[in-house]
């Protein structure tokens, strides 16, 4: 773990999902952390050491909507890896300004190489992804039989994709955006800096926004590179190690601001 005092409150807190608020797919949510999350997201309009709950998420931007009407945010979320910006207020969905016309070109011509070598009845795309292509793959087949044809067709595309596995997905992604982008860009977006968030996540590519937080947070789970530049590990995994950094964010904001140190700092989100 990296070692960090903070001398501003942190005003908002930004989950990645699988991982962190739930095992996944296939996994149901523990409603208690739905309702902790809620219940910040109420507490943070009137009590400046309760942070606002945001997400940064590979999941595309119908899962996030729902997921933030679940919890009452009210801050935009990241989604598709912090290629989208969905804002929950004015319901504008949009995508990174580094996701051009030309991105859109070679993301077409690399989904008709996927569908033409990869894609069959046990392997499919998942709907609703605009700036990268997941595949969703089906016993019998597996994300791990299929990641050398997959990293050879990401090849013909030099130094334009990473290709990444899950236990049942294979996502192919652009190098030069990611959620570390993602979350400068949301930055921007609300006028909360970098420092003033705390960020939780459980897998590599996470680490691209966990290193601009204010606090980084992981749970039990995390890969042990998260941990590396996490300021705190929970001893617990996923959902209950979520609701543990939301507390640990909550009394970290307390002390800061009970020490009077964060003079002119502002508050609204």
């Amino acid at each position: 773990m990296r070692e960090n005092t903070i001398r501003r409150p942190i005003r908002l807190l930004v989950f990645d999902i699988d991982g962190c608020l739930s095992r996944g797919s296939m996994h149901p949510f523990d409603l208690a952390v739905l309702q902790a999350l809620r219940d910040a997201n109420m507490q943070a309009r009137t009590d400046p050491a309760v942070p606002a709950v945001t997400f940064c998420t590979g999941r595309p931007q119908p899962y996030v909507e729902c997921l933030i009407q679940a919890t009452a945010g009210y801050i935009p979320a990241l989604c598709e890896g912090g290629t989208v910006l969905f804002d929950p207020v004015s319901h504008a969905v949009l995508t990174h300004a580094s996701f051009g016309p030309r991105e859109e070109r070679l993301l077409a011509l690399l989904r008709e190489r996927v569908e033409r070598e990869l894609v069959d009845e046990h392997v499919m795309f998942e709907p609703g992804k605009v700036t990268h292509l997941t595949l969703l793959v089906t016993s019998p087949r597996s994300p791990q039989e299929l990641l050398p044809a997959a990293m050879e067709i990401a090849a013909a595309f030099p130094n334009e994709f990473d290709v990444e596995t899950t236990r049942i997905c294979v996502h192919f992604l652009f190098k030069h955006l990611h959620k570390g982008t993602g979350v400068e860009w949301l930055s921007q977006h609300t006028g909360v800096a970098p420092e003033e968030m705390a960020g939780m996540g459980d897998a590599r590519p996470d680490i691209t926004f966990l290193e601009k937080m204010g606090i980084a947070g992981a749970p039990a789970n995390a890969h042990e590179d998260v941990k590396a530049v996490a300021d705190f590990v929970s001893a617990h995994e996923d959902a209950q190690g979520a609701i543990d950094f939301l507390n640990y964010v909550i009394a970290q904001n307390r002390r800061v601001l009970n020490d009077g140190m964060t003079e002119g700092s502002g508050r609204e989100l």
